[in-house]
């Protein structure tokens, strides 16, 4: 009878871990499949402003504590560049979208925790809120992704199912606070977009210690 011959200091696996091994790998592909997809990117072209766009972003998970950093986003049709500053003016990352894709650079901002989302994940919200809607739907088409605009909200499908809902619809021209419910990540995103030296939908704010918006060009 042929036996197998293992080298000195191979371990031999019990039969009965092999299901064991087996269901564990099941579960680290499962766990993979569960991570949400992402969206078609839309033309960078398609929301190119020479403005810097400056908004307040709440972030609040389902099963978490809130957290609020001011924007400064610049578009232009190489690069979505956002730079993410703390309350208290620091830099805390700074989210890159160009041709290679989303990610973020690091910041300054000692002690600070960094944002537990990925770039890919704020890059698409941040399109979904402030690309306009036909530019969307070209960039969707044949996908299995839709967006449709009703009167009060801004629905994004991913398969039929509902990924996100935008209250109310997005409007560069006329911009307001917008309230981004993420069914398929978990979150609410509010952007409130700040006027002049720091105002709110016309409510007085701190101005950030260290202004943040030469890092915000391109």
């Amino acid at each position: 009878m042929n036996r197998v011959l293992r080298p000195p200091g191979t371990p031999c696996l019990a039969p009965a871990l092999i299901p064991v091994l087996i269901l564990a790998l099941m579960l680290l592909l499962s766990a993979c499949s569960l991570t949400p997809p992402v969206s078609p990117t839309p033309p960078l072209a398609a929301a190119t402003t020479a403005d810097t766009l400056k908004s307040q972003l709440t972030f609040q998970p389902d099963d978490g504590e809130a957290r609020t950093l001011i924007a400064f986003i610049r578009i232009t049709p190489e690069q979505l560049r956002a730079v993410l500053v703390t309350p208290y003016g620091q830099r805390l990352t700074t989210l890159v979208r160009d041709t290679e894709g989303a990610r973020f650079e690091a910041g300054d901002a000692p002690g600070e925790s960094p944002l537990p989302i990925p770039p890919q994940w704020l890059a698409s919200r941040l399109e979904w809120s402030l690309w306009p809607l036909e530019a969307l739907r070209r960039s969707f088409a044949g996908s299995a992704w839709q967006v449709v605009d009703s009167t009060t909200a801004r629905a994004i499908t991913y398969r039929g199912e509902l990924a996100a809902r935008i209250t109310p619809v997005p409007d560069r021209e006329h911009p307001t606070t917008l309230t981004l419910d993420d069914r398929q990540g978990g979150y609410q995103l509010t952007i409130a977009p700040m006027q002049g030296d720091g105002d709110r939908d016309g409510d007085s704010n701190d101005e950030p210690q260290n202004d943040e918006r030469e890092n915000a060009e391109p």
